[in-house]
């Protein structure tokens, strides 16, 4: 080999050296710094986009801030903080007003403390040898208090027995049947929240000029708290 023919051995090498030294050295770290920066301006775009959605979004339940409010009331008014009874009879004699039936009597209770609504659990009878086989009937366990077995149960972990209480509350009245209907349908659709539990109407006591019928009816009313507050006894 002619020294010639080294010389361009040697030439082509070292170019190929250069080129791939270029590569490394140049051109591939710059490719890596492109690529990261175009992952990093994808990123920005999609977070950009995130944020214009949940801009767009609290833009939207700002202008309803009105309403809302108006309803936070209404909820308010319907469950308050505090047991309200002189507002809440206040309520019973308006109500009683412009049902045109009379109030004769009103017992509230001591509060109570809320207890979440358990579904009925079905377990075998006493004696019987239910096994993986075996077809004997279950029978409902005594689990108290429940609720229908399917019934829609809503509860909600910031309604407890240490903020929530109800207050017994019993009415007498007296008054005409259709009146006297029209008064407990407005219990329960009236300002403060009013939960119906027990009915009961006869016929009136008293000479041709009393209210023809006399109705005793019994129901919830509830109570929110505020943290450290503690519901003050009927009386």
């Amino acid at each position: 080999m002619t020294k010639n023919r080294i010389w361009d051995i040697g030439a082509i090498l070292a170019m190929v050296a250069i080129v791939a030294a270029g590569w490394f050295l140049g051109i591939q770290p710059q490719l890596a710094t492109a690529a990261t920066a175009d992952r990093s301006r994808v990123a920005a775009q999609l977070q950009n986009a995130s944020n214009e959605t949940m801009l767009a979004s609290l833009k939207r339940d700002f202008s309803k801030i009105g309403a809302l409010k108006i309803q936070l009331a209404s909820l308010q008014d319907s469950v308050p903080e505090n047991t309200g009874i002189s507002a809440l009879v206040t309520e019973f004699d308006s109500l009683a007003g412009a049902r045109q039936v009379a109030v004769t009597a009103i017992r509230v209770a001591d509060a109570t403390v809320y207890s979440p609504p358990v579904a009925a659990v079905l377990t075998p009878a006493a004696g019987s040898t239910a096994g993986p086989n075996s077809t004997a009937t279950p029978t409902p366990a005594p689990v108290a208090p429940t609720a229908p077995i399917g019934a829609l149960q809503v509860t909600n972990p910031k309604i407890t027995a240490v903020n929530f209480v109800a207050i017994p509350v019993q009415l007498t009245i007296t008054g005409q049947y259709p009146n006297v209907l029209d008064f407990v349908n407005g219990l329960q659709t009236g300002q403060r929240l009013f939960l119906v539990t027990s009915l009961s109407i006869k016929t009136a006591k008293g000479n041709a000029a009393s209210p023809g019928f006399e109705s005793s009816i019994g129901g919830l009313v509830y109570v929110l708290l505020q943290k450290g507050a503690t519901a003050a006894p009927a009386g």
